[in-house]
């Protein structure tokens, strides 16, 4: 999976790149399928919100695109709050492919075989 940092507004040192890098490609072993993700940090110039760092996550697997974001004080509360939002997402997406599979193949009937004979009839 390539991960890609980029700052909008503002740079981004390498300490947090690396930081980034290292807790969002956690979320690769939860699923294995992506194929890349684009991590992008922002400020806020408001001297009213708290939260000033914004850390966007979008993470693009065949047909399918996970966004999350967080926001902190600080990079590593953003990064930390977006790896959990989209964990969660990665979680239902999951299990959301692997078990229709598995269900469309409990409810059907074998070819060549008839369905079994109701014992009441």
């Amino acid at each position: 999976m390539r991960i890609t940092v980029k700052g909008k507004n503002c740079d981004v040192p390498e300490r947090i790149r690396d930081e980034a890098t290292e807790k969002l490609s956690k979320v690769s072993r939860l699923f294995d399928r992506f194929i890349d993700m684009e991590v992008v940090f922002s400020e806020e110039t408001n001297p009213r919100i708290e939260d000033r760092i914004r850390c966007e996550v979008a993470l693009h697997a065949k047909g399918k695109y996970l966004r999350a974001t967080g926001s902190g004080p600080d990079h590593f509360t953003a990064i930390d709050r977006a790896e959990a939002k989209l964990a969660r997402q990665v979680r239902k997406f999951k299990t959301k492919t692997v078990s229709k599979p598995r269900l469309e193949a409990a409810n059907s009937v074998p070819a060549g075989r008839d369905p079994q004979p109701d014992p009441l009839s």
